[in-house]
């Protein structure tokens, strides 16, 4: 009996110090190369028109012609639609080279999972992994495809690429170019469009439309509509709708209707009893419409899961603007950082989302939500915002970003 209850202990132990090697082999928390894909908004429209290359003409044989950059912005944008995930495809003659970085939740340490493979593709040869290595792990060929497989069908991205996958018929890869062959029935396609959009229950969507409707008849024209007059009502919605079980989903329902309106998108002009339609009023934070605009997409993208994604864009756009526009603008930058957050916050768990609606339902003012960032530099011109803060990865940068994060946690709702 002693020598059972001694087996079992050191079995337990190797097991225990067998998983810990695992853990710190294929896991790390070092700088990597990895680029940050920073996707421009025409980056953005060009991901969609990749992923829904077959909603115009559904039924029809779709071929694909891509290069190595609009792989890598095509994967960028589908990846951090479900995770914050560094990535880069490389281009070689009959096979693809990925190298992935996915982030572990917080009580990891911070830690990342580094993967890397090649996925072979000979003309008239079925698709095959080589070279996969997890962290420090390498992984036999004969195993590899095996185990990508095996951890997609644990991943949202699942029903997508096995969709896809089923109706592919050619792919051909070259040293600079990537040819996709396939076709999609019209019901595979629109379950495809679907996993690329987040559901909406219709039924709760015209209740938060009526609620916002209603809002938008007692708003004095003479005054600015503040974003909290929107936001206000319709998280008291929320509140009477949710128990912990569908909190999450109502709050992404909140914000979807806000940004819809607010950033004035198809679907949100709406009618009263005698089919007249409602005047538009522009939603301001301080004055400024453009603040709310920002902060409301930012939100939008952020309770969708794509916090990475809406904050890379908001660098991106702003970079844009430095080189020829209205200049780099910290102040936006902060709406879309604040957005962010809320969003995130919004949607973090059952507890937080109910929480969030109490504070909300109750606001007073929108500063409640947003902080008065209109002491932040703007208008930078790229010479301008080198001189003074050299690179986004700059200490000077740096500083600033932790300013406007220091401020936003110290908001009313977030106490």
């Amino acid at each position: 009996m002693l020598i059972l209850l001694r087996v079992i202990l050191y079995s337990t132990a190797l097991l225990i110090l067998l998983m810990a090697l695992c853990i710190t082999l294929s896991t790390n928390n070092e700088s990597t190369d990895l680029p940050k894909w920073q996707l421009t908004n025409d980056d953005i429209q060009r991901a969609k028109n990749i992923l829904h290359a077959n909603q115009q003409s559904p039924e029809q044989i779709i071929i694909l012609k891509l290069t190595e950059r609009d792989i890598n912005i095509a994967s960028s944008y589908l990846l951090n639609l479900y995770t914050a995930t560094q990535s880069q495809v490389k281009l070689n003659t009959d096979y693809l080279f990925f190298q992935l970085r996915f982030a572990l939740p917080n009580h990891y340490f911070s830690r990342y999972i580094d993967v890397q493979f090649q996925l072979h593709a000979p003309r008239d040869q079925a698709p095959e992994i080589k070279n996969l290595k997890i962290g420090k792990i390498t992984i036999s060929d004969l195993y590899a495809g095996l185990l990508i497989e095996k951890a997609i069908q644990h991943t949202q991205l699942n029903q997508y690429l096995s969709l896809f996958s089923e109706n592919l018929k050619e792919i051909h890869i070259g040293s600079d170019q990537l040819q996709i062959k396939y076709q999609l029935s019209t019901q595979v396609s629109a379950k495809i469009q679907s996993l690329l959009i987040p559901n909406i229950d219709e039924v709760a969507l015209n209740q938060y439309q009526e609620t916002l409707n209603k809002a938008l008849l007692k708003h004095d024209a003479g005054w600015r509509l503040s974003l909290s007059s929107i936001l206000q009502p319709l998280f008291q919605l929320a509140l009477q709708r949710s128990t912990a079980a569908n909190a999450i989903e109502e709050n992404r329902l909140v914000i979807f209707i806000a940004n819809r309106y607010v950033n004035n998108y198809s679907g949100s002009g709406i009618k009263n009893k005698k089919s007249k339609a409602i005047p538009y009023y522009a939603a301001t934070l301080y004055k400024r419409n453009d603040m709310a605009q920002h902060f409301m997409w930012s939100a939008t993208l952020s309770a969708s899961g794509s916090s990475h994604l809406a904050y890379s864009v908001g660098i991106e756009k702003e970079l844009g603007d430095a080189k020829g526009g209205s200049g780099f603008s910290f102040i936006d930058l902060a709406a879309d950082r604040a957005g962010v957050i809320f969003g995130e916050y919004a949607t973090a768990s059952p507890e937080q989302a109910l929480k969030i609606q109490q504070k909300m339902a109750h606001i007073s003012n929108y500063q409640a939500f947003m902080p008065d960032i209109r002491d932040l530099p703007e208008n930078l011109s790229i010479q301008a915002f080198e001189a003074q803060y050299q690179s986004i990865d700059s200490p000077q940068f740096q500083n600033v970003i932790n300013d406007i994060n220091q401020r936003i946690s110290s908001a009313q709702i977030y106490q």
